[in-house]
């Protein structure tokens, strides 16, 4: 499958998906208000942080692994599930405890418990899944694979909004769980129907732990900077606070998904040169993904400058018509987090961990302690605009270790 087949094949599944990821959002937003949307915002995004150490990073060396020999696809699953499966239980200790500390009044064990068994759990094992289709080019199957987390979503609290119109955060928790579950199973399905899972190979079970560890902790860092400002939020400026940007921040993922699309459909090719003659070429091919997401970026944000609040107040509902007052940093997110998303694969495929691993950390470290210091006094305009730059950062490391990448292999070949 070419590139551009595949790209084509695969946006009308992502389109789906986005529509799906809205409904949803619509639906949350309205059956919890603001104050429970920003509980909820705020324990995910707990989750999603700690989340990479579930499984150790390996659902990316199973995308590189498989990527450079599909016949790896079944060795590659069970090996995930067995990292997922002894790493989950001590992170979801871990974020319990984290949770109890952190959130003192908003803090409920089932609610906590819920959202991390979806999130540490059964998501991590799909998120694998749609890793391995992925290695081996397949994707549309990846992308139907990461279309059922939403569907699922979808198919659970849409009958309970027909019923009920509100939903306590306990409630909420107990539908994400249920679609959680319903989304792994199918994905172990389509898993074996599509691919294959033959018994897990004897003496097949060492880990590059080194390389494992380096993509956790740089999906860790990177979500210290883009979903634990919620957490922040909630703590240092209300529930009303970390709902308004949570939602916010919601409606920016969904308008970047199309180019999360895009890297999901490269990565594997980049991955493919790894060669120390082909380092050019990755280098080259990285830069001008970067153009595209810039170009994109730039549209899309001149669109939500426009007519987000009055689209935020519309389906979200007018508690949440206080997203114009942080528009700015919000509409300028998706150009810098498209380079960033960009970069930081380019910084896999050409084995440069430190550089990312670097910047990473060291952006993380000064977003955290500037929000600390700013969300206090400005509320949560404070956290869009650390994490405005934070992303910006992040891009302008990449982006500038990607050209001196792409110099030094011109030189290496003169």
């Amino acid at each position: 499958m070419t590139f551009a087949t595949a790209t084509a094949s695969t946006i009308v599944i992502v389109f789906f998906r986005i529509v799906c990821q809205a409904i949803v959002l619509i639906l949350t937003a309205r059956l919890l208000g603001v104050d429970n949307y920003g509980v909820i915002a705020a324990l995910v995004s707990i989750s999603l942080v700690l989340g990479p150490w579930s499984g150790l990073g390996y659902d990316f060396l199973a995308l590189r692994a498989v990527s450079r020999d599909p016949s790896k696809s079944s060795d590659c699953f069970w090996q995930g599930a067995k990292q997922i499966a002894i790493t989950a239980p001590p992170m979801i200790i871990a974020c319990v405890a984290v949770a109890s500390v952190w959130f003192n009044e908003y803090f409920r064990a089932e609610l906590v418990a819920l959202i991390l068994i979806a999130e540490l759990l059964c998501l991590r094992l799909t998120e694998l899944i749609a890793k391995v289709f992925q290695g081996n080019s397949s994707y549309r199957k990846m992308a139907v694979t990461r279309l059922m987390n939403s569907v699922a979503r979808l198919l659970v609290l849409a009958p309970v909004a027909a019923f009920y119109s509100q939903l306590t955060a306990l409630q909420w928790g107990w539908v994400y769980c249920v679609a959680a579950v319903m989304s792994m199973i199918f994905s172990i399905a389509f898993l074996k129907i599509c691919i294959g899972i033959s018994a897990p190979t004897p003496n097949k079970g060492h880990v590059s732990a080194s390389d494992g560890m380096h993509f956790a902790a740089g999906v860790m860092s990177t979500r210290l900077s883009s979903e634990f400002d919620k957490s922040l939020v909630l703590g240092l400026a209300g529930t009303a606070g970390a709902g308004i940007y949570g939602a916010g921040y919601r409606l920016i993922s969904l308008a970047v998904a199309p180019v999360i699309s895009f890297v999901n459909v490269v990565v594997t090719s980049m991955f493919k040169l790894h060669r120390d003659t082909e380092r050019t070429d990755l280098s080259e091919r990285s830069l001008y993904l970067c153009g595209v997401a810039v170009a994109y970026g730039a549209a899309i944000g001149s669109l939500m400058w426009l007519f987000l609040p009055d689209v935020a107040a519309m389906v979200l509902g007018d508690d949440f018509r206080a997203l114009s007052a942080g528009l700015l940093p919000l509409a300028l997110l998706p150009t810098p987090i498209g380079c960033r998303l960009v970069g930081e694969q380019a910084m896999a495929a050409l084995g440069k961990f430190r550089i990312r691993t670097t910047a990473q950390w060291s952006i993380a470290a000064l977003a955290v302690s500037l929000n600390l210091l700013l969300i206090p006094k400005v509320g949560w305009t404070a956290a869009a605009w650390v994490l405005l730059a934070a992303e910006t950062s992040l891009a302008i490391c990449y982006v500038t270790a990607i050209i001196r990448a792409r110099l030094g292999g011109r030189w290496n070949t003169t």
